[in-house]
């Protein structure tokens, strides 16, 4: 077993933008009590975090547009906030959303704190918020919280790894990031041809100093477990090799799951979690985040059995009568694989292995290869 915390920051569960909104602050609560019930996480493992300094925050996004969040927090009127993100009804301006997003941030800088601190696993699962950009509130994220998680951590670490498995890609953080040669992107995600937020496209491989650190798995709808494994395999464990990183930011969003009403990709929740126990088995220090997951049976089993694996502990695979979802979900892994028509499934192969030697020609100037390079013509070759 690791060296584990589970972090929480009073406020979280004030980050709802509406009753009827996708993001759920339930996903949380309801993960965290379904873990506990079945002897994941216990009340030694939880620390209690402090919101993030606004200060702090203006380091990662713009001091301007930390302003404009608080004025609307506020129920001010702010001029033009429209260019700020919250137009649309994906961040619809809500009281109190100030506070609320200080405290999910406060939650993954005391896991960033916590690694530096000697702990192997920091987890935050209300954090993955990795859309928003500096100056821009977008996919139902205001302040990108790994972001600012990165920021703390190059206090101590050189190279530092941020590795995305959420269906939509880490734009965010990636453009945060994206003249930075200390922070390596990777994120695996349903291409943006197909989903939001429209980009991770196998040329976007970074600027300036930091090209070459920037890598995006770019899948094709309806991606199963094959041929996502197969991608991941086809491109992180080198990148890792190359880049040899210090330290791991893990946004792990559930929303990959065939049941997500908002995506196209097909996992199970077990297909999921070979990519969590793949970057446990790299024996780097790690801080962990929650991030999408739009269908609540999936999304509780899924971090379940993310905690479980990131805590190095075993859990057992029945779902317990008292749970709030027993009624449609009896157990964690999922028994029966999606069915798909094979017509469905070998055009994202094809898709899917086009955009992998594509990423792999854009980045073959900075990263070795070796012998994936040469075996990624096929899923499951």
């Amino acid at each position: 077993m690791r060296t584990f915390v589970y972090i929480v920051c009073p406020g979280v569960e004030r980050y709802s933008f509406s009753a009827y909104h996708p993001l759920r602050p339930e996903r949380v609560t309801l993960s965290q009590e379904l873990a506990q019930m079945l002897g994941v996480l216990h009340e030694e493992d939880i620390v209690q975090a402090s919101p993030a300094a606004p200060e702090l925050v203006a380091q990662v996004h713009s001091p301007r547009y930390v302003q404009v969040v608080q004025a609307l927090s506020e129920g001010k009127h702010v001029p033009g906030y429209h260019e700020f993100g919250f137009a649309s009804g994906d961040n619809p301006p809500f009281r109190g959303m100030f506070e609320a997003s200080l405290a999910v941030v406060g939650a993954s800088v005391a896991a960033a704190q916590a690694v530096m601190d000697g702990v192997e696993v920091a987890v935050n699962l209300a954090g993955g918020l990795h859309h928003a950009r500096r100056e821009e509130a977008a996919g139902f994220c205001i302040f990108n919280d790994p972001a600012v998680a990165i920021h703390v951590l190059k206090q101590k670490y050189r190279r530092i790894v941020y590795l995305d498995i959420d269906v939509h890609h880490g734009d965010g953080v990636q453009w945060l990031y994206y003249r930075d040669p200390q922070v390596l992107t990777i994120s695996i995600h349903e291409s943006g041809r197909f989903l939001f937020p429209g980009t991770g496209h196998p040329d976007e491989i970074g600027a300036g100093e930091g090209r070459g650190t920037s890598a995006n798995i770019a899948l094709g709808r309806y991606a199963d477990d094959e041929i996502w494994w197969w991608a991941f395999q086809q491109v992180v464990p080198a990148l890792f090799r190359w880049f040899q990183p210090e330290v791991v930011v893990l946004q792990m969003g559930a929303d990959p799951h065939y049941t997500d009403p908002l995506a196209h990709v097909s996992l199970t929740t077990q297909g999921w979690l070979r990519a969590v126990q793949w970057v446990v088995e790299q024996g780097l220090p790690i801080v962990a985040t929650g991030g999408g997951g739009y269908s609540l049976p999936a999304v509780t089993r899924m971090w379940t059995m993310a905690l479980a694996t990131l805590k190095g502990v075993p859990v057992p695979n029945q779902i317990p009568p008292q749970f709030a979802l027993y009624d449609e979900v009896q157990t964690l892994r999922d028994s029966t694989p999606p069915a798909l028509p094979e017509r469905m499934v070998e055009t994202s192969r094809q898709f899917t292995e086009q955009a992998v030697s594509e990423l792999k020609q854009y980045l073959r100037p900075y990263v070795e290869w070796g012998d994936t390079f040469a075996k990624d013509g096929q899923v499951g070759s």
